[in-house]
């Protein structure tokens, strides 16, 4: 081959590598107030930024007095009971998790000029329905599974006792009154004599609580010889295993139940609040309120009138993006145009405390506190991580 044809195919490659560069060249601009559009062809992504969430279990007791508190160690000799009818709450669980939401500071428009659009599948973005890049591939998995957590979830309640306040000591209202019946005399003078006449007077008169409390207690006495001689085959009758159970089982209900009259009633139940928090750089290593908790009202508004124990949250870097930041700095940029850009998370230490007591520590990655940069003004086939907005797998066309 002479030199001169050399040249000519040299030349040939060149022009067919400026062509294809040409083709693939793109350019994404960040969009800001200060923004000013160079062209309306394109399309708009945006990078997510992390959520945290701290949700709270509460554990709400509400004790209900029995009407024969007042009793139940003279008939029962029981002392630990409810005096008092109140409701408080104790804080059982605080958990950390994390979700993501499109970062209003982080949104771009990808320039898509008459050659970026040639050829088949130019210029296809796959974006979630808030408009987070997820990739430049018509389909992508979402392996991001369980990463956005529904907020203001709540448990069903556990109830301890299945009654409703309404039935809490249904046996209360068992006979209340009793027949009195008293006798009258009375003289009746007919002519020098007297007589003197008797008449029986019916009444019904509100037995005394007193009175309803020491009847209960006999009930019970009664119940437990009861009880007793079934399980003991005092009644020398052969019942079958599952009469007797369900025999037993009757009388331990109707013993618990008159029981509550001198016990009282404590009603538990789980209830779940959430709090929505989004770590942003200028408040890192400080403690922030977030919530208050009040032992007779729960969960409250930091506004909220009445004292209460203050809930912080406080986000502190781990730095595993330090080194990659100072690269960046001393490399700086050259050039004119600008590839997809993408986020690399930083590891954050997230602890909740209430006052001074932590009761949720957790590591996440918080992609606000990271880094954002570009890949060059090329076509490039890219996948990234919903969640962070991180790349997860990218190749050059």
């Amino acid at each position: 081959m002479t030199f001169h044809g050399f040249f000519i195919r040299l030349m040939l490659v060149l022009l067919m590598i400026g062509s294809f560069t040409a083709f693939a060249q793109i350019n994404v601009v960040h969009i800001d107030n200060n923004t000013f559009p160079q062209t309306n062809e394109g399309i708009f992504y945006s990078l997510p930024r992390t959520v945290v969430n701290i949700t709270v279990k509460i554990d709400r007791v509400e004790n209900y007095q029995g009407p024969y508190a007042d009793y139940a160690l003279r008939f029962l000799g029981l002392k630990n009971v409810v005096q008092s009818n109140t409701i408080e709450y104790k804080i059982s669980d605080i958990n950390i998790s994390t979700s993501f939401e499109p970062d209003p500071d982080q949104y771009y428009f990808v320039e898509l000029g008459d050659k970026a659009l040639k050829g088949e599948n130019a210029g296809l973005l796959s974006l979630t329905d808030a408009g987070i890049i997820l990739g430049t591939l018509p389909v992508v998995t979402d392996t991001s599974a369980g990463a956005n957590r529904l907020l203001n979830a709540e448990e069903p309640p556990l109830e301890l006792e299945k009654d409703a306040f309404g039935e809490l000591f249904r046996n209360y209202t068992d006979i209340s009154v009793f027949e009195k019946i008293d006798t009258i005399r009375r003289k009746v003078n007919i002519d020098t004599m007297t007589l003197e006449r008797q008449y029986l007077k019916k009444t019904m008169v509100e037995k005394s609580p007193e009175q309803k409390a020491k009847e209960a207690a006999d009930f019970l006495s009664k119940i437990k010889d009861n009880r007793f001689n079934l399980i003991t085959g005092f009644q020398e009758v052969n019942y079958n295993k599952e009469t007797l159970e369900f025999m037993d089982a009757q009388l331990k209900n109707l013993e618990r139940e008159y029981l509550k009259l001198f016990t009282g009633v404590r009603i538990h139940k789980t209830m779940t609040f959430s709090y929505k928090f989004i770590p942003i750089p200028n408040q890192i290593n400080t403690e922030i309120p977030v919530l208050k908790f009040n032992k007779s009202k729960g969960v409250q508004d930091l506004d909220a009138p009445g004292g209460g124990k203050v809930i912080t949250i406080k986000v502190q870097r781990v730095g595993n993006t330090h080194s990659v930041s100072t690269y960046l700095q001393k490399a700086g940029k050259t050039a004119k145009s600008s590839g997809f850009y993408y986020r690399i998370p930083e590891y954050a230490r997230v602890t909740v405390k209430v006052d001074d007591n932590t009761q949720e520590e957790q590591q996440c990655l918080i992609s606000q506190l990271g880094l954002v940069t570009n890949l060059p003004s090329s076509k490039w086939k890219v996948l990234f991580h919903q969640e962070t907005g991180g790349i997860k797998s990218l190749s050059i066309e």
